[in-house]
């Protein structure tokens, strides 16, 4: 196993750094490891890793669960202890590796380091403009809030414009006193008379006319069934007159 330590963040923060290696190898079966990050600094133990295949690297939040996302490969020596923190002459090396390939792989890590710092900085990056973005959502929002406010306020302003408008073109409306002079009680019994009398007569005067009509339809039906005598001339014989004389007739 080699020990990996050393500073990976210069601003100190906290987190989960994820490793899985690209393929299993023997002592390994390519699960992802999590390994505390605590003030910016690591301290894991690792598998070397053999030609053709290296460690995949992701840093997390805490908390975070979502899927990690690998932004680093790191290819492990086969070394008691490796040092990744950047401009640090404390790397550890066994005496027995040549000085070359400790070189080579404090590089490396160097070069990995780097690319690391500038994920983070586009992260950091990326957080200040959804900052800045959710800012700008929030000063939407008042500004709608105050459109709102300013348009309810110029709404009931013309309400009451309205209002006042008609109020001011309401009709005129006048009480006329009408003054009627009213009969004595005796005056107005005498009229209630006159009334009744009058309705009488034009009730008898109905009667009448009726009486009338009754009459005149009656002299009509007696003249269709009376047969008509003869002229007076035809009947003013001397004979006949003398037969009437001698009758009584």
């Amino acid at each position: 196993m080699t020990r990996v330590f050393g500073v990976l963040f210069e601003d100190g923060r906290d987190g989960i750094l994820a490793i899985k290696s690209s393929k299993p190898f023997f002592g390994c079966q390519g699960d992802e490891q999590h390994f505390d990050v605590v003030n910016g600094a690591i301290d894991c133990n690792l598998l070397p890793t053999p030609n053709g295949i290296s460690y995949l690297v992701g840093f997390k939040e805490l908390g975070d669960s979502r899927r990690t996302n690998f932004t680093l490969h790191w290819q492990i020596p086969n070394l008691p202890e490796i040092d990744i923190t950047p401009d640090s002459d404390k790397s550890s090396v066994n005496s027995e590796q040549p000085q070359s390939a400790s070189i080579y792989e404090r590089v490396q890590l160097k070069r990995i380091a780097v690319e690391l710092n500038e994920s983070l900085e586009d992260k950091q990056e990326i957080t200040s403009q959804l900052e800045a973005a959710e800012a700008r959502v929030k000063q939407l929002e008042e500004e709608l809030k105050s459109f709102k406010s300013s348009t309810d306020i110029a709404l009931r302003g013309r309400d009451a414009t309205i209002a006042q408008l008609n109020e001011q073109n309401a009709p005129e409306i006048r009480t006329v006193y009408l003054e009627k002079p009213v009969p004595p009680a005796a005056l107005y019994e005498r009229i209630q008379r006159l009334e009744q009398e009058n309705l009488r007569l034009i009730e008898l005067n109905a009667e009448y006319y009726k009486s009338v009509v009754d009459l005149y339809q009656l002299q009509l039906s007696k003249a269709r069934n009376t047969p008509q005598s003869l002229p007076v001339e035809a009947q003013s014989s001397p004979q006949k007159r003398l037969l009437r004389k001698l009758l009584g007739k």
